[in-house]
């Protein structure tokens, strides 16, 4: 049995395998979407469900929730 890490949503605060989430980081501007850069705090969100990417689930995330509701659904489109 291989162990797989396991991370929660800050939207749903569902706990799934950390390869089924995105990740977001803390920059100086604010919370970005993950890009290859693994250092820094980071925050997960569910990829497959849209209903994570609400502006008003990701409040927890500061001010810059409603940048990363439009980043995340414009991804999706």
């Amino acid at each position: 049995m291989s162990f797989t890490p396991e991370r929660t949503c800050v939207a749903c605060r569902k706990k799934r395998p950390q390869s089924e989430m995105l990740r977001f980081r803390k920059s100086s501007e604010g919370w970005v979407m993950q890009d290859e850069d693994r250092f820094g705090r980071g925050a997960y969100v569910c990829a497959d469900s849209p209903a994570c990417w609400n502006e008003k689930k990701l409040r927890r995330l500061g001010r810059s929730s409603q940048r990363l509701s439009e980043q995340l659904n414009t991804r999706r489109s």
